[in-house]
């Protein structure tokens, strides 16, 4: 029996070991013993450290004009370390001395699971974190005390270590060659509409594993699986106004990538655009707008969602930095103001799956830092409540509410997960078109306008990104007339006390929010759930300040057989 049993352990073992994550074994040493043993000689000892490590198996396609482009699969490893020196109320993070040099040290890893080979590159991006850290600390408390500063909120909360592993999933069987020519199909649309110069398709498919530790004993292991379709298009109208624009399509699941019928949703689209050739000029607007499927969920998401994200701001050398280079939230100081009408309630519960057989791409369990999100009551009643929090304290909120979020290339910042906007008083979609025409009418208009989508990406300076597909629509013939390029004129946080109605049907809008920084590529994976229809009493719209160009000599060649 005894050597039984001796067999049966050590059979035991050597199970347990196989099993045993050497990824998150080497992430996990090497994080403590940085924490632990690291010190340069009259520096200060590092008080908090971090690694976050990204495996991703991605299949990539890409398609122009009926034909391939590009198609591949690979794997990426991609690692992030941070360093702080000081203490949880003043440290080495958050300042920016330099915007080029403001990222943290992040590489790309071994793809083996070799403990060694892993531990070595992240005992390397620990050393360069913790000089940085050492230099940053310096600068910032110069900084401090230049600007004398006496108010300080903190720089990193103090929070109940949390562990949380999943269960290793699959994102289920790709058929490459049926999407190769899915794509190839779908690109070879663009061959009807000739005012559209060029097109192209991609397509990644990705299958995530995320690994976390800290010294403060929080650590996780998450899976997710995502499918992003991208259509870009390029033309210029016939007066010569380029238009450059994107139409996003983002699955948390690849099964409902291949349901959906990305096909019309393209075809509707590229007919928009080419339709919008010869569009009607627009000198200036002023009255009730229509914000419609895609243009309602932007709306919502660019003066409301990012205006309570991204708090607080981190310090810089030079102020000008944050008006250029930082999208610094506008409602964080209006806690308990009206910001909506008082029919309207919000609320972000990152926990939810899925809303109407909609998976929702901003679900998850645990943030980024390694804290499990709170459901949020955002807004009752028209009121703002509160606003999103990772582990940076500002003078309101102290603690984080599961709200930090980050890619591998840039540290964690307060954003959204899954929005869902509703509301109490409801109509259907023709009887909000029909009281905006009411107001147009009563305003004594000819005609009103309808916005179908408007640019995700705005400049410093505009609170909403401009019109891309907008119509007139004449309150005498009922026609609508595509809008030739356009700019919102005077848009601020007071639109969206202006909603006039909302309708009934609600929509599942899965988009990548990009960060809040305009030189990072930083975006994660959020859902908004909005109504459909958002009726605007009043709007400002005034033609475009960019100048046409000259159109190319001569025409495209497949329109000219």
């Amino acid at each position: 029996m005894n050597i039984i049993l001796a067999v049966f352990l050590i059979l035991t073992a050597s199970n347990i070991k196989a099993q045993e994550d050497n990824v998150l074994k080497a992430v996990s040493d090497e994080v403590n013993r940085t924490a632990a043993k690291l010190k340069i000689e009259k520096s200060s000892a590092p008080y908090f450290a971090s690694c976050y490590v990204a495996d991703s198996s991605e299949t990539y396609i890409s398609a122009s004009f009926g034909e391939i482009k590009e198609s591949k699969s690979y794997f990426n490893r991609n690692g992030r370390f941070e360093v702080r020196i000081g203490n949880e109320m003043f440290d080495s993070s958050h300042y920016i001395s330099n915007f080029r040099d403001y990222r943290p040290v992040f590489r790309n890893l071994p793809v083996e699971d070799d403990y060694d080979s892993i531990r070595k590159s992240l005992w390397l991006m620990a050393d360069e974190a913790y000089k940085i850290a050492v230099e940053r600390y310096s600068q910032k408390e110069a900084y401090r005390k230049k600007k004398d500063i006496k108010e300080i909120y903190g720089d990193l909360s103090i929070e109940k270590p949390n562990r949380y592993f999943e269960k290793n999933s699959s994102c289920g069987n790709l058929d490459k060659q049926r999407w190769e020519k899915r794509l190839k199909n779908i690109s070879q649309l663009f061959r009807k509409y000739p005012n559209i110069s060029d097109s192209d398709i991609n397509a990644r498919f990705s299958s995530v594993t995320r690994r976390f530790s800290d010294s403060q004993g929080f650590s996780y292991k998450t899976y997710s699986c995502e499918a992003y379709v991208s259509i870009f298009v390029y033309m210029q109208n016939e007066e010569g106004y380029k238009l450059k624009d994107n139409k996003d399509f983002l699955y948390a699941s690849w099964k409902e990538a291949e349901e959906d019928n990305i096909e019309a949703k393209a075809e509707e689209y590229a007919k928009s655009l080419n339709d919008s050739y010869k569009a009607e000029k627009i000198d200036y607007y002023v009255g009730p707008a229509l914000f419609t499927q895609e243009a309602a969920a932007e709306f919502l998401n660019q003066l409301f969602v990012r205006n309570i994200s991204f708090n607080p701001k981190p310090w810089a050398d030079k102020d000008e930095w944050l008006k250029y280079y930082y999208e610094i939230p506008k409602l964080k100081d209006r806690i308990g103001k009206r910001i909506l009408p008082g029919f309207i309630w919000v609320y972000d519960d990152a926990k939810a799956k899925e809303y109407e057989g909609r998976k929702l791409a901003g679900y998850y369990e645990i943030d980024s830092e390694g804290i499990a999100p709170l459901k949020l009551e955002l807004v009752k009643k028209g009121k703002l409540e509160t606003i999103y929090a990772s582990r940076n304290p500002d003078e309101k909120i102290r603690n984080s509410n599961g709200r930090g979020r980050a890619s591998y290339n840039f540290f964690p910042y307060a954003t959204a997960a899954n929005v869902f906007f509703m509301s109490d008083k409801k109509l259907d979609s023709p009887s909000v078109k029909e009281k905006l025409i009411s107001l147009g009418k009563e305003q004594e208009l000819d005609y009103v306008l309808v916005v179908k989508k408007i640019a995700s990406y705005k400049d410093s300076e505009s609170n909403l990104g401009n019109p891309i597909l907008a119509y007139k629509l004449d309150l005498k013939t009922g026609k609508e007339t595509p809008l030739n390029i356009s700019e919102f004129e005077g848009i601020g946080l007071r639109a969206l006390r202006d909603i006039e109605a909302v309708s009934s049907k609600n929509q599942v809008y899965n988009f990548y929010q990009r960060g809040p920084y305009s030189y990072s590529a930083s975006a994660v994976p959020t859902s908004i759930i909005c109504p459909q229809d958002i009726l605007i009493r009043e709007i400002e719209i005034k033609k475009t300040q960019d100048k046409p160009e000259k159109k190319p000599y001569l025409k495209h060649p497949y329109f000219t057989k």
